[in-house]
């Protein structure tokens, strides 16, 4: 199903929400069946998971708030994990230097391949 216009879906918010809330979650559910099996039962915990935000929500600005934050925290985590690994890969391979009361790590060292010059063409 393809994602209606803008003025369409802000039409059916006016005019229709129960609509527009049953197309959201058509949309939802269409997208989880397009995902890869062994990936679909996250989404549905992570939809569930966005779905009870929204109902402890206050109103649609604070729904907004609290997803957004979700999506905030989520991301913070990952870019924890990724930072962790890479730390603990730098700490245990590469040796380390001190400049100006930083930790640097110094750079693995490559062999310059030498090309032959041509003359001018």
């Amino acid at each position: 199903m393809e994602l209606p216009s803008f003025e369409e879906l802000r039409k059916l918010a006016e005019q229709n929400p129960e609509q527009l809330e049953a197309l959201r979650q058509q949309m939802v559910e269409e997208t989880i069946n397009s995902a890869p099996q062994q990936y679909q039962r996250r989404l549905r915990g992570l939809q569930f998971q966005v779905d009870m935000e929204r109902r402890r929500a206050r109103n649609p600005m604070d729904s907004c708030i609290r997803i957004s934050k979700m999506m905030h925290d989520h991301l913070f985590q990952m870019r924890e994990t990724i930072n962790g690994a890479t730390d603990m890969e730098i700490a245990s391979e590469a040796p380390r230097a001190v400049a100006n009361g930083t930790e640097l790590v110094d750079s693995p060292r490559a062999a310059v391949l030498q090309f032959p010059e041509i003359a001018n063409r």
